[in-house]
């Protein structure tokens, strides 16, 4: 399916005034931001549904755009919120605005598939609020993995670390083989965030259909990644929403959704 990138760009600008909107009406402070992210979260998991069901369509590209500019938003009012604190409110700000532009532009397909812009979305995740929880627990379970098999000097083979890697193009570092990787009941691979897990019985890295998560997670953000775990595992396998979008990073044609690619 080609992109339509008209009806994704009003999307996202739709969710984004609107929150921004709602946000600023409720005279805003740190227990209305509280309030907005977890009503946006509900939000997200609706949007998610109907996006899905819709994907081939014009209405499916505007729920794209949709959930682009609902997570544009939230980084950026989240990031003023916490940047602010730390460098000033000035620099605050104008790290929010590159945040939140940043996020936006991922609903141009002529911008999204291009590498440079790939790249700086990628490591851009350290930096958006919206895709730390994932980047956290990404980053928890590399270190689990990494310190169970120095407890058992690698001699255990399903804790051991067999050999790590990167896709540099992204910044998502891969594992392969750990405990946590090899929990991984397809033997295959998974991802969170700017961290990758290959199962050790697994015969190939994945690179690309992962580094494709890396890239939807700066986009889309921790909800999204969670409720498509949710739908690949549970409901419809390589047909998931977020499964559609991230194979797009490797291959074209077919079900994919050619976000990335």
């Amino acid at each position: 399916m080609p992109l339509r990138n008209g009806f994704a760009t009003l999307g996202a600008l739709t969710a984004a005034v609107l929150i921004l909107a709602i946000y600023l009406l409720l005279h805003p402070d740190g227990s209305v931001l509280a309030l907005l992210v977890g009503s946006v979260a509900v939000l997200v998991l609706i949007s998610y549904i109907v996006a899905a069901n819709t994907a081939t369509s014009a209405f499916g590209e505007f729920m794209r755009g949709w959930l682009i500019g609902l997570n544009a938003v939230l980084n950026a009012l989240l990031g003023y919120a916490i940047f602010s604190h730390v460098i000033g409110p000035r620099a605050g700000l104008i790290c929010a605005a590159v945040i939140g532009v940043a996020n936006l532009l991922t609903a141009l397909g002529p911008v999204s598939q291009n590498g440079v812009y790939q790249a700086v979305l990628g490591y851009m995740n350290w930096f958006m609020p919206m895709s730390w929880l994932i980047v956290v627990i990404g980053a928890v379970f590399y270190v689990i993995s990494f310190l169970l098999h120095l407890v058992t000097a690698g001699r255990v083979e399903y804790l051991k670390v067999q050999s790590v890697g990167a896709d540099w193009s992204t910044g998502t570092l891969f594992m392969r083989g750990g405990l946590i990787a090899n929990l991984n009941y397809l033997d295959t691979a998974f991802n969170m965030g700017n961290f990758s897990f290959v199962d050790y019985k697994s015969g190939d890295w994945h690179k690309d259909h992962e580094a494709g998560h890396t890239l939807n997670l700066a986009a889309f953000g921790s909800v999204f990644h969670l409720i498509g775990a949710v739908d690949e595992n549970a409901l419809r396998g390589s047909q998931a929403y977020s499964e559609r979008l991230a194979e797009s990073n490797s291959s074209t044609g077919g079900s994919n959704i050619p976000m990335w690619t």
